[in-house]
């Protein structure tokens, strides 16, 4: 056959839908991106748990692996997906053929056979222009995320700029944003740029992905968004905030006579990121974290307050208050920056803004001025109980304020849930369910409140007899907790029964235990 006549159908691969379908789909719908979440989920994604536990996806499975394992390798499995592969592009192509290789990829995981598999290919020199017509067809025809990944990956090692726009919109699938990026990379002749463009597009650990392949970009408008923009993501600030800081020159950008609004939040969040740590480089990582958090000190000190940058503020202070054993600055410029930093939050203003927000019970950003009221000691729980008869699922606000109430506030605190909690519908157990999800906001309200009882001996029966029947088993110890807190002696005898009769049919082994020993306390 001629070599120049060689070519795959358009023949779907089955007659599932195809996840370029689905990409262009969510496009139409909604744009560019970045998508709304649900967009970003494909069809076969699992559904929700029943009893509200958490479902993790293969985009954050990638995720971690790629960040914080090594990746596993079959080299069994390569050398098979390798011989079909040879077979295919050696001769003319059938649908038969194409619908095998489909289905071998398709049980595989991609993440840990792609590497080896695209560096067999290269060993057995094979013609890139098939490679790359065998992965433009499992791209475009793929019904299942494996193959769509493998063929992403042999575009990158064997495609050009004409791939550019199939790349980019199944990118916008956080699935296969990691894929896309390092395809765009091998591909594009503005490989920063291309790998910018799709970075805008995603949010979560694409866009995590999409960052970390920018880190030493020299753009100017690239550096300027990472600086404003582009850390931000849907999993964890931390994981970006370095690149930004050091790829975008945080300092350089803050010496600028005119810093606008969105560069000073920006530079707050990356380096209350940088103070937080986690899974990346933080501060004592950062080498011009000094004059950096002067400079934003200067700027931030006389700027107008608002809530992100008095949150940027309260994390650098907690920081310095406490910057662990890593950090290796001159004690000189730690005294330094941590005074400048109190005298900071000492200004009346973050106070009076703080009170002004919670002031207003239908504030949309309510609870991030109650976390700042936290951190600033304010007195507040009357604010909070105004806002829960707003919303009255609240389980952050409820476990603020029986965390902070006075004996007497406390009462009203259960009071108020004894008012707004759905209690008869919460004896809804006992069972071993998890406690999250939307339909089990109630029981985390209960949750938060009881959990906060053990300071108020004899307050919360009511609650607490409800707890000891929920259906999540952190409720029942929550009540268990509260009532060994208050000692035995204290509970009454009437609650005591109730104990031993949860106990009875207590279906998770150590509540179970907790029970018994509670009861033979009370009895010794």
């Amino acid at each position: 056959m001629n070599p120049g006549m060689w070519k795959l159908g358009d023949d779907p691969i089955d007659d599932q839908p195809t996840l370029l379908a689905h990409a262009l789909a969510m496009s139409l719908r909604y744009g560019p991106g970045p998508w709304p979440e649900d967009a970003y989920r494909l069809p076969d994604d699992p559904p929700l748990r029943s009893d509200g536990g958490p479902v993790i996806t293969s985009v954050v499975l990638d995720g971690i692996r790629t960040h914080h394992f090594a990746a596993g390798t079959d080299a069994t499995a390569v050398t098979a997906i390798a011989d079909r592969i040879e077979a295919l592009v050696r001769a003319a192509p059938s649908q038969e053929s194409v619908v095998e290789l489909h289905r071998q990829l398709s049980g595989r995981d991609a993440l840990s056979v792609v590497d080896d598999l695209l560096q067999e290919l290269r060993r057995r020199e094979l013609p890139r222009d098939r490679l790359r017509a065998v992965g433009r067809h499992l791209a475009e025809h793929g019904s299942s995320r494996n193959t769509t990944k493998i063929g992403i990956a042999l575009i990158g090692a064997c495609g050009d700029e004409r791939d550019r726009d199939l790349l980019t919109l199944l990118g916008t699938l956080e699935e296969f944003t990691l894929f896309a990026v390092v395809a765009l990379l091998s591909t594009q002749p503005d490989r920063q740029r291309a790998v910018y463009g799709l970075a805008r597009r995603v949010q979560g650990w694409g866009r995590i992905h999409a960052v970390e392949r920018l880190r030493g970009c020299d753009d100017p408008e690239i550096k300027a968004w990472l600086l404003r923009e582009g850390f931000r993501n849907g999993v964890m600030n931390e994981y970006l905030a370095h690149i930004a800081a050091t790829t975008g020159d945080l300092y350089s950008a803050l010496l600028e006579p005119e810093v606008d609004d969105p560069l000073l939040d920006g530079a707050g969040d990356i380096l209350a990121a940088l103070a937080e740590g986690g899974p990346a480089e933080d501060m004592a990582d950062y080498p011009e974290a000094v004059p950096c958090l002067g400079r934003y000190a200067g700027l931030v000190q006389v700027r107008e307050a608002n809530l992100g940058r008095l949150s940027a503020v309260l994390t650098v202070t907690g920081f310095l208050r406490h910057p662990g054993d890593k950090l290796t600055w001159a004690d000189g410029d730690l005294v330094r920056l941590r005074d400048r930093y109190e005298r900071i939050l000492a200004q009346p203003r973050w106070a009076e803004l703080v009170l002004a927000h919670l002031a207003d019970p239908a504030r949309e950003d309510f609870t991030s001025a109650l976390w700042a009221a936290g951190r600033l000691r304010l007195p507040v729980v009357p604010q909070i109980l105004a806002y829960l008869q707003v919303q009255p699922l609240d389980d952050y606000a409820w476990c603020f304020a029986i965390r902070h109430a006075s004996p007497g506030q406390a009462r009203q605190v259960v009071a108020l849930a004894e008012r707004l909690l759905p209690l008869e519908e919460l004896a809804n157990g006992p069972g071993e369910h998890l406690g999250l999800g939307p339909d089990a906001a109630a029981d985390r309200a209960l949750e938060s409140v009881v959990g906060g009882l053990g300071n108020f001996p004899g307050v919360g029966l009511s609650l607490v007899r409800v707890a000891l029947v929920n259906q999540v088993i952190r409720i029942r110890r929550a009540a268990m907790k509260a009532l060994t807190a208050w000692g035995p002696r204290a509970v009454p005898d009437e609650v005591v029964g109730r104990v031993r009769a949860a106990g009875a049919v207590e279906p998770h082994q150590e509540t179970r235990e907790e029970m018994i020993t509670f009861l033979s306390s009370r009895n010794g």
